[in-house]
């Protein structure tokens, strides 16, 4: 039988077939919390220990490969999201598929769609100073985003049935209690919690101000 003789080309990717390999650590995959989506605009994924960036693969995971096991906190940083950490200890419990799943809260600024119900403010102390990290929710419902570092929140309401909504006057609103009312909370570490009444129209944009919020 004729011996094969491999060119110095072949022989080259020979080798780096047989030296390089690598092994799944951590997979990320990230959602976007409107729309249940992967999320938009340039989003960085890296590990807070090692200042080290995860690479997207094709199927949207962002994966890092050959780490130690230990301790890490996921670092998630994007254009339109909140800034997202989550803790972790590899291995994780399930090796053969090590994958955590984070999901992101649209800022403020996010390009919301035409037609998205939402409500948009802005929360400040006695003296009338954006208060950053507050967290406002909509009582009764599970919706709840927290505050940028001017104060400023929004707040979105998706898969809207007829059920959740209460006609007055030819108008739609978000159903609060059997009425159009919505009852808005703000929480703050350092400042007392605060309740304030809206009305929300549905696929229309509710602006609101929660002032005056006494510290702790």
């Amino acid at each position: 039988m004729a011996q094969q003789i491999l060119t110095l080309d072949e022989q080259i990717k020979a080798t780096f077939a047989e030296e390089i390999t690598t092994t799944l650590s951590l997979a990320v995959s990230l959602h976007d919390d409107f729309t249940n989506r992967r999320p938009i605009g340039k989003i960085k994924v890296s590990l807070k220990e090692q200042e080290r960036q995860a690479i997207q693969n094709l199927s949207g995971y962002y994966i890092f490969t050959d780490i130690e096991d230990g301790a890490y906190t996921i670092q998630v940083t994007s254009d339109y999201y909140f800034d997202e950490e989550e803790e972790v200890m590899l291995p994780l419990s399930d090796p053969k598929n090590p994958v955590v799943d984070i999901t992101l809260k649209p800022m403020p600024f996010y390009p919301f769609p035409p037609g998205a119900t939402l409500i948009k403010g802005m929360v400040k102390d006695l003296e009338e100073q954006p208060i950053s990290g507050a967290m406002v929710k909509v009582l009764n419902k599970e919706i709840e985003n927290q505050t940028t570092g001017k104060g400023e929140f929004v707040l979105y309401f998706t898969g809207l049935t007829e059920e959740d909504v209460i006609k007055v006057n030819k108008k739609r609103f978000v159903k609060g209690n059997g009425n159009p009312i919505l009852v808005l909370e703000t929480t703050h570490p350092d400042y007392r919690r605060k309740r304030v009444q809206i009305e929300v129209e549905e696929s229309k944009t509710t602006s609101t101000f929660i002032e005056n919020i006494q510290p702790q």
